[in-house]
């Protein structure tokens, strides 16, 4: 089968020939702009040949227009380094206004985004990374501790947030525009019982977050991905979505089979981005995701890291994933 048509395959629940696989990373020697990001995507894709492309931006480009001053490093193993934050008090929320999304990093995405639908010609998937509005707001302060102690405050914070709603909605249309697939959104840490309280998250997460993936309506198929250890998948059951993602391995998460009596969608992960993809070796990896695709037994499944691989992951472990499921 073709890429698309396996996708399309398993979300129906037909019988197809194996298991969809895919896998993202970081380039962060090459992340910095449209042109670089997008060549990076595709060699990683024309590399590994995977079923559908997460495009991995940095993880900063949703917060610098609003006043994150970053250094970018230019190593292919060294993170960028963050200068300054703009919210260091409630005060500091009222700042937060609406964007300009064709402007900026936002813009320098958009640009990226095409690069990448030209380069892949219409052959397979494509998914824009996104994070939800609580997410953006948090990283807008200088530490989670920082921003933990301002949500409890809240005032101005519920400002900050329409604000970066408005921008998301703006964005994603634009996306959608473009023609991706759909988007992948991310909770990052937010939806972590070691940060928050469901009651803080359904007051200043679910609200914004359902505003953003209404505009995504549109799309073939969205992606959820429910980050961290502790999380609280249960939580998302009514969310639209086609596909969910989390890392079943970290403490307190549920494994495939208690999320099988909450979720009808597809499973998106089955490998340890903390652990086995990191420091096993490639029968470690073919191994573990050959176990997970039994786990996962009847429900529909597709095989990925359970977030970002990590520096330090080896090609040979990279390589032993699409593996699994061709061998």
């Amino acid at each position: 089968m073709k890429h698309k048509e396996r996708l399309a395959g398993l979300l129906r629940g037909d019988k197809i020939d194996r298991t969809p696989v895919s896998a993202w990373n970081h380039f962060y020697d090459q992340e910095t702009n449209a042109e670089n990001l997008a060549k990076a995507m595709l060699s990683f894709q024309q590399r590994y040949d995977w079923d559908f492309m997460k495009i991995n931006p940095r993880a900063t480009y949703y917060v610098e227009d609003w006043g994150v001053k970053m250094k970018f490093l230019g190593r292919e193993n060294g993170k960028h380094l963050r200068l300054e934050s703009p919210v260091k008090s409630s005060d500091d929320w009222l700042n937060i206004k609406t964007l300009d999304i064709k402007a900026g990093a936002y813009g320098e995405q958009l640009k990226a985004v095409n690069l990448i639908k030209d380069g892949l010609r219409g052959n397979l998937h494509f998914f824009q990374t996104v994070f939800s509005p609580l997410s953006v707001a948090a990283d807008l302060c200088e530490s989670d501790e920082a921003f933990i102690t301002l949500m409890n405050d809240s005032t101005n914070l519920e400002s900050a947030l329409e604000q970066i709603t408005i921008s998301l909605e703006n964005y994603v249309e634009k996306l959608m525009n473009i023609g991706v697939t759909g988007i992948y959104f991310a909770t990052t840490e937010w939806a972590s019982r070691n940060n928050i309280s469901e009651e803080q998250y359904a007051l200043y997460g679910e609200p914004f977050d359902l505003r953003v993936l209404a505009r995504a309506k549109s799309a073939e198929i969205n992606i959820l991905h429910v980050c961290m250890e502790y999380n609280m998948l249960p939580l998302f059951k009514n969310y639209p979505f086609d596909i969910l993602s989390w890392n079943k391995f970290e403490p307190g998460n549920m494994d495939f089979s208690q999320a099988d009596k909450i979720f009808t969608q597809p499973f998106l992960g089955g490998l340890d981005h903390l652990g086995t993809l990191l420091t096993g070796t490639p029968n470690d990896v073919i191994t573990q995701a050959r176990e997970s695709i039994a786990e996962a037994g009847r429900h529909p499944f597709m095989l990925a890291p359970g977030c970002t691989m990590k520096l330090g992951t080896s090609p040979e472990n990279v390589e032993a994933i699409g593996q699994a499921v061709r061998g």
